[in-house]
């Protein structure tokens, strides 16, 4: 089996030059189109491209390479960076030494960019968005997604870590918001990953660092605007929060992603973007309307595929009461004891899966928040 982690195909980096003045090669290209082609028929998710490795695809979360393709060389990584950017890409990748964007190729295939640099050459990571329209039943999302789909204000946080189908569940509730309402929905992303035709409501995407400045400065414009549906792909500063809990307190449906691995620890780290004087006013307004946090995994199941891992907190009263008082920590409890509402840990989530011989039991314990509490529920 060929080595395909460490092998040194060229000693010195070879800088990206403009379109104008390299041309394109031809099989380079063809090569591309090929991986991109074994994506799609083994229903890859990633597509990983590195100076000194085979191309790698990402299937069923694991690394898989194609070991029957040549090790990459830093001239054909090149060729395919300028193949994917525009002039503009290409210069603010040489500035900033990265950058992320969504293209389609292939006339149907929808991918997520991230050309970077790492030893001082060029790597590629490509991330998969499939056309087709999700379906939360299907997708055996949890029941508050499904109850949002009527949601006029408020706000609903969709939290997990990258690679756990955060963004999957905001496409498949915004599209079943599309096709039973007529209604105005903005999303703020940045990339733009997919794109989401008008069908019953009128859809605007917007781009932050195309279309708009940073999330804050494009959900402070919204207040102005008569939207109904606002979905943002990251609040980054405390500005932002701020103003996506202003609009969700006016009398908007607010979507938001986080990236913490579970309800508590994303509610404490919006809380702590801010300063200590400024936390009451915050929580209170959190407090207000808050509908809920879904935090989600994606883990392997036993037998091939893989499984979606949900932990929902609602906004039950006593749940609104322990933020204003800022007693985030006794949340759990709540959740542990409040099944009949639609509440679930993500580890009462993970002993279900264990015992339902959906995922291994070492694998679910790695994952656990309190892993004496898994193993006491796995236990009984």
């Amino acid at each position: 089996m060929p080595d395909t982690t460490q092998k040194a195909v060229d000693t010195q980096p070879v800088p990206i030059e403009p379109k104008p003045v390299i041309k394109d090669s031809p099989t380079d290209i063809l090569h591309f189109e090929k991986w991109l082609a074994t994506l799609g028929e083994r229903k890859a998710t990633d597509l990983h491209l590195a100076v000194g490795n085979v191309p790698m695809l990402r299937i069923d979360g694991e690394i898989t390479p194609l070991l029957e393709e040549d090790i990459l060389t830093a001239e054909r990584l090149n060729c395919i960076v300028r193949h994917l950017l525009s002039e503009d890409e290409l210069k603010t990748l040489e500035s900033a030494r990265e950058i992320t964007t969504s293209q389609t190729l292939k006339k149907i295939m929808r991918f997520r960019i991230h050309v970077f640099y790492s030893r001082s050459f060029l790597s590629l990571s490509m991330r998969y968005l499939p056309g087709e329209e999700p379906n939360p039943e299907a997708l055996r999302l949890p029941a508050l997604i499904g109850e949002c789909q009527a949601a006029e204000r408020g706000i609903l946080f969709i939290t997990g870590p990258f690679d756990s189908g955060r963004t999957t569940t905001v496409r498949a509730l915004l599209s079943a918001i599309n096709q039973t309402r007529a209604d105005y929905i903005v999303t703020l992303e940045k990339p733009i990953e997919y794109l989401i035709p008008s069908v019953k409501s009128v859809v605007v995407q917007r781009e932050i660092g195309r279309d708009a400045n940073d999330f804050a400065g494009a959900l402070m414009a919204l207040s102005e605007e008569d939207a109904n549906v606002v979905a943002i792909g990251k609040l980054d500063s405390s500005a932002a929060v701020e103003q996506a809990l202003n609009l969700a307190e006016a009398g908007r449906f607010v979507v938001a992603v986080g990236d913490s691995r579970h309800a508590i620890a994303l509610l404490e780290q919006l809380r702590d973007m801010f300063p200590e004087a400024q936390r009451a006013r915050v929580l209170s307004l959190l407090a207000d309307s808050l509908i809920g946090v879904v935090s989600q995994l994606l883990l392997p199941r036993l037998g091939g595929g893989r499984i979606l891992i949900s932990e929902v907190l609602r906004g039950t009263n006593p749940v609104k009461s322990l933020i204003r008082d800022n007693k985030l920590g006794q949340l759990r409890t709540i959740m542990q004891t409040a099944r009949a509402e639609g509440m679930v840990t993500l580890d009462q989530s993970l002993a279900e899966a264990v015992k339902n011989g959906s995922v291994a039991l070492q694998l679910a314990k790695e994952q656990a928040v309190d892993p004496n509490q898994f193993n006491n529920l796995v236990s009984h």
